[in-house]
């Protein structure tokens, strides 16, 4: 590229200059407007540039970053920031037909400052054509010694001797999100940005608990991108917010109606972009693009949240002699861009993501890339199959080591998983179907959310298909009915099925008898204890399988005993499933084994021996990850064999509100998104008052607290006359009673009196640090220890002895 692809408006000479202001050039609108000057979540960026721009021995700022980051828009920004400051004009130099541009500048230049009018700060916006070395050079030149500044915006950086280089990220993501502090949400700059331009076209909107994890997978699925965020705004104001969520669950929307399921096709939310985005067929950046370049950016649209490097190359057939070169003339283009996400690989997974940049998804790969017998079908079948080896891969890394790497090859590949599995069901491969679903119920056990994939399942045991592949999507619904609160249903189900004469036996579990016999086990166990612990010793017998699964069953029987029958049996087979759990080196199950057995002398007064239990579940699952942590909580609290899907549902979202306040100090945080606890939120809740109320209950709540609760709890629901063993060393009144008046060695100091006063008013935590002007973590601990005092576990119970002693003088 040379200088002559870069002129200034106003071309070569003086006497095409105009004399009244400064070179400019009409431009098209942005592809995102109407937020053309939008630098939300970028006042850290404007102050840092400005600053670098005042220096004197610089003659301007090059900022440089992938289509859509918004580096013309920060560039406005500090013009105009520094206009401000020193009164002078802004100049504009835009891509234009011409050569010599710089000797014209130059007398412009002259001219203006003779008029007491001199531009204070040149803008050369880059657009679709970089400026070389070269127009630098002549650019520096023409502003030596005029005390005129250069902001200059290219994709990539050059160097260039007195210009400054600032390179510009993506805006900062959520990392997760909880509906018990959606403030915190909202304060995310690419959250900031998506709510602004949304509230162009409708004011009215706002970041809510029921669309809170649709607000921040937007942001992160489109990286902080603000102009992907801008459009998808956009797209959300006009088309309403229900469609760019399908969109990012893989629907393809067409003619306003969603479908039924996610279509196996182009990305969804690619799709989407497209109907708003660019209409350009042919973008400057393929021209010259090689065959394997076009065929790999054909391939990238067929998955699902980005690619990992092998599985593109894998799936698109380029070679290892091509591959390199390609990938790197995608990314020097910008028609793709990196990530440090991780993503899977066969072996395990790597730092590394590939995904489409802005503004390319008008590509149009089935017109594009001239192939016709190696067409996307192709490419989409290929995507579902290597997945699905994928998916095999990872499950032995979780059920066999090294169990962390499993689980984030596992989750990084999710959306490709899933969509593998759509390709599947949609090509009528019901046995490879089957198989990638059962091998994903591993992955769903791990993290602790239900397996909720049957719909499409359900297809693949109609009256068509062949005996086994019938028995074993019947399996697949009852299991979902189970965790789902539906045991009629689940019952009604596995009575259809006879394994007596099935010749299959399902991977990763130990066969169709086992199966059907411990999940009728789950489904009677609440209603008829006996009969269910009967079936569920039955399917931990021994012989029966003695893998990571069948590890969970013996934990599955340990709950059922402590819950109906004997809490000494119980101990004794989750101290069993420990133990092989250790040998077996599965610390998925060692640590939820220790969480039972903390749960279990909890119950029985040792409280010590609950704390030492607790602390070594956390040693265990800590290097697993957070997902694996909360997945084993919620495994213990949110098991179909407790009685009562409220008090159930209660446990959980107790669970989760303690969780998410607790994580920081219980687990390294992620450097990436990963949405453990708002993706639970969102499956296992209802999103109804009591929830939330029980989830802000949890989030002041100690881990330990938490357990003790939930084995009282568990004792005071064991069903009546029922041969239980007693509980030595019980409380005399249970941490979920009412609270009682507090005695003269419990008087609340004076902040905490304030804070249980605000409590009752109902204000949350962080309206009462802002009232009392103290930090919200000094507000929890004031909670924390006036539950102490009063002998409450809620925030309710505060607010009711507050209530109740309104009329009553305290000593202070």
């Amino acid at each position: 590229m040379t200088s002559a692809d870069f002129a200034v408006a106003a071309a070569t000479a003086a006497d095409r200059l105009s004399g009244t202001g400064p070179p400019t050039v009409a431009r098209p609108p942005a592809v995102t407007g109407p937020f053309p000057v939008e630098t939300v979540g970028r006042a850290g960026e404007l102050a840092e540039v400005l600053a670098v721009l005042e220096r004197p021995d610089v003659d301007g700022v090059l900022l440089s970053g992938a289509p859509g980051i918004g580096k013309s828009r920060l560039a406005e920004e500090v013009a105009l920031a520094h206009r401000t400051r020193t009164g002078g004009t802004i100049g504009r130099i835009a891509p234009a037909p011409g050569d010599g541009w710089a000797d014209g500048l130059r007398r412009w230049i002259t001219r203006t400052r003779e008029s007491e009018d001199a531009p204070s700060v040149l803008l050369l916006d880059g657009a679709r054509r970089d400026p070389d070395r070269q127009v630098l050079a002549r650019l520096a030149r023409a502003l030596a010694g005029t005390g005129v500044k250069a902001l200059v915006t290219a994709r990539r950086p050059v160097a260039q001797d007195g210009f400054a280089h600032r390179s510009v990220p993506p805006l900062p993501v959520p990392l997760d999100c909880c509906a018990i502090d959606v403030e915190a949400l909202a304060s995310v700059p690419s959250v900031e940005l998506f709510v602004a331009c949304l509230r162009a076209f409708n004011p009215a909107f706002q970041v809510e608990r029921h669309n809170q994890l649709a607000v921040a997978r937007a942001c992160v699925e489109l990286h902080g991108n603000p102009g992907a965020i801008g459009l998808a705004a956009r797209i959300a104001a006009l088309e309403g917010p229900e469609v760019l969520w399908a969109a990012l669950d893989g629907q393809s929307p067409r003619a306003g109606a969603l479908p039924d399921r996610p279509r196996p096709a182009i990305d969804g939310l690619a799709r989407l972009l497209d109907a708003y985005g660019p209409d350009d067929t042919e973008p400057e950046a393929l021209r010259g693009l090689s065959h394997a370049g076009r065929r790999l950016l054909a391939c990238a649209r067929v998955f699902s949240g980005g690619a990992g490097p092998e599985s593109l190359r894998q799936i698109s057939g380029v070679g290892l002699d091509e591959y390199p070169a390609a990938l790197e003339s995608l990314l020097g283009r910008h028609l793709l861009s990196l990530s440090a996400l991780p993503s899977g690989r066969l072996d395990g997974y790597t730092r590394t993501r590939l995904h489409l940049s802005f503004g390319r998804w008008s590509y149009r790969p089935d017109k594009q890339t001239g192939e016709s017998a190696n067409g996307l079908e192709d490419v989409r079948l290929a995507h579902a199959r290597h997945h699905a080896r994928l998916a095999g891969s990872t499950v032995r890394l979780m059920t066999g080591g090294p169990q962390a790497g499993g689980i984030i090859a596992f989750r990084s590949e999710e959306g490709n998983i899933r969509r593998a599995l759509d390709t599947l069901v949609a090509a009528g491969l019901a046995e490879e179907a089957l198989d990638l679903a059962e091998l994903s119920r591993v992955y769903h056990y791990a993290i602790g959310t239900p397996f909720d994939w049957p719909a499409g399942l359900a297809s693949l045991g109609g009256p068509d298909a062949d005996r086994d592949s019938r028995w074993r999507a019947a399996l697949l619904l009852a299991e979902a009915a189970v965790r789902n609160d539906e045991p009629e249903a689940a019952l009604a189900i596995l009575d259809g099925v006879q394994p007596g004469d099935a010749g299959h036996e399902a991977p990763a579990d130990g066969g169709f008898s086992v199966r059907i016999t411990h999940l009728r086990g789950i489904a009677i166990t609440p209603s008829r204890p006996d009969e269910g612990l009967a079936l569920l010793h039955r399917a931990i017998e021994p012989g029966a399988d003695g893998g990571h699964l069948a590890r969970r069953r013996l934990l599955d029987t340990a709950l059922a005993e402590f819950l109906h029958r004997s809490a000494g049996t119980a101990a004794a087979l989750a101290t069993r499933a420990l133990a092989e759990a250790i040998q077996a080196r599965d610390n998925l199950v060692a640590g939820l084994a220790l969480l039972h057995l903390s749960a279990f002398a909890a119950a029985a007064g040792r409280a010590a021996d609950s704390t030492n239990y607790l602390d070594r579940a956390l040693a265990t699952l800590r290097p697993l990850g957070a997902p694996a942590a909360l997945g084993a909580l919620l495994a213990l609290m949110g098991s179909p064999l407790l009685p009562g899907p409220a008090a159930r549902a209660a446990a959980v979202a107790r669970a989760l509100g303690c969780f998410h306040t607790v994580r920081r100090h219980l687990l390294d945080d992620p450097t990436e998104p990963d949405f453990t606890v708002g993706r639970v939120e969102r499956r296992l809740l209802l999103g109804d008052r009591e929830s939330l109320a029980a989830m802000a209950a949890g989030s002041v709540v100690e881990l330990p607290d938490l357990i003790r609760d939930f084995a009282l709890g568990c004792v005071a629901a064991r069903t009546p006359g029922d041969p239980s063993e007693p509980v030595p060393d019980r409380p005399a009144v249970s941490p979920r009673a009412t609270a009682a008046e507090p005695s003269a060695d419990a008087i609340l100091t004076p902040r905490q009196s304030e804070v249980a006063r605000l409590i009752a008013e109902g204000l949350s935590n962080k309206q009462i640090a802002r009232q009392l002007t103290i930090s919200e973590w000094t507000v929890v601990n004031h909670i924390r220890e006036t539950m102490r005092k009063l002998g409450c576990s809620s925030r309710v119970a505060i607010a009711g002895w507050v209530h109740r002693t309104a009329s009553t003088p305290r000593e202070r």
